[in-house]
């Protein structure tokens, strides 16, 4: 079993605490202007979600586009790596749906590159499928179902 990343103890590693900061801030709390204390307009971002988040659009728009979806986020890192300038995390999402409150967990993984205090490329990805059949906006078992080769209708 995994140590759960603890902020209050992690002066040992300076650049995961800059992504809980972010996950913190950002997703769980909602607060759109910490994206550009963590983010540069040059950021380089990758992801599911990377066609919506080019460096020319608004971040804070694809997260608030996100987080309308979802009921209150909570989010806690299970794994954690970091080297001089680049950092890992495996984090577990606890979330719901705010149509009947139903509560789900999902994984996801990030990477980044950290530059001068902020982010400077960001790589992530996020089980999409997960949340979607948890909304109800795709079946359940539709990653099995895409897998057999059938379409999903």
């Amino acid at each position: 079993m995994a140590i759960l990343f603890d902020p209050d103890n992690s002066a040992e590693m300076p650049l995961t605490r800059l992504l809980h900061f972010w996950f913190e801030e950002v997703w769980c709390k909602g607060n759109l202007d910490a994206v550009a204390e963590v983010m540069t307009s040059k950021t380089l971002i990758s992801g599911a979600v990377s066609a919506l988040a080019e460096p020319e659009c608004d971040y804070g728009e694809v997260v608030a586009a996100l987080r309308n979806l979802l009921g209150p986020i909570k989010v806690t890192f299970s794994h954690a790596m970091e080297t001089r300038d680049w950092v890992s995390v495996r984090l577990l999402v606890d979330t719901s749906d705010p149509k009947d409150g139903n509560s789900f967990q999902m994984t996801g993984q990030l990477m980044a590159r950290v530059e001068d205090g902020k982010i400077a490329e960001m790589h992530s990805n996020m089980d999409y499928f997960k949340m979607f059949e948890q909304l109800g906006q795709l079946p359940h078992e539709a990653m099995a179902i895409c897998m057999t080769g059938e379409r999903l209708r």
